[in-house]
């Protein structure tokens, strides 16, 4: 019997410190509860009467006093009188005197003499000859403009060859460099118009450029041939001494 007594007590002793400890956390919990409580209380408003470091007290917003508008006080004569009105006697103007102006002088306008191009048509040309001597592989079905650009010593000069007009109802604009046909001399150039002869009345004209595009010598209208024996046309350009 006494030793039911002893293990009634130890179970008793047992569950005494797990009552406590569950006091213990219910009151930590309720104190961090009111802590969370008040620092959210202070955050939503720090002026609350328990909060020990309240911020300090902003001043009042100034506020610019109003102007109200002042009416100025406009005293009229009490009585007032109009003041004569003058009308003044007519003024007869003399006519004015005539003073014949003299006609200008005509100046004369100068006469501006045309800047010559560097380079100028070679005397003798334009001639004519035959592809059958520079294309024997074209069977007459070849017209051409061609010739060579030299300089005052004779010496070939790499320069732009540029065709433009009608031939045979076709418009034509080709452009070519000197020194790409050596096979009509030094400094020779060749443009084909067609692939067979047709006759043309200075409807086509061929001219030098420079590098940028600009004329470097008059345009040359020239006529081609429909004939097998002057399909290509020879024009020859030469620098001015």
């Amino acid at each position: 019997m006494s030793l039911g007594f002893i293990d009634e007590d130890k179970r008793r002793k047992r569950k005494n410190p797990g009552a406590i400890w569950n006091v213990l956390a219910l009151l930590v919990f309720l104190l961090t509860l009111c802590m969370l409580s008040g620092f959210l209380l202070i955050f939503i408003n720090p002026y609350v009467p328990f909060n020990p470091f309240p911020p300090p007290t902003l001043p009042p917003t100034l506020a610019w006093p109003t102007p109200s508008p002042t009416l100025p006080v406009v005293t009229l004569p009490p009585t007032w009188t109009p003041s004569p009105t003058v009308t003044p006697s007519p003024t007869v103007t003399p006519p004015p005197t005539f003073t014949p102006v003299p006609s200008p002088t005509p100046v004369p306008s100068p006469t501006l003499s045309p800047t010559p191009f560097p380079f100028e048509l070679q005397p003798g040309t334009p001639t004519y000859t035959t592809s059958k001597v520079f294309h024997a592989d074209a069977n007459c079905n070849w017209l051409s403009v061609a010739g060579q650009v030299l300089d005052t010593s004779g010496q070939p000069i790499v320069v732009n060859v540029v065709v433009r007009g009608v031939v045979d109802g076709k418009q034509i604009d080709r452009t070519t460099i000197s020194g790409t046909a050596t096979n009509f001399g030094p400094g020779g150039y060749e443009i084909q118009l067609a692939d067979h002869p047709a006759a043309s009345n200075h409807t086509l004209y061929v001219q030098l450029l420079d590098p940028n595009g600009l004329p470097i010598s008059p345009p040359v209208y020239f006529d081609t041939q429909n004939s097998c024996d002057q399909n290509i046309t020879l024009i020859n350009f030469r620098r001015r001494p």
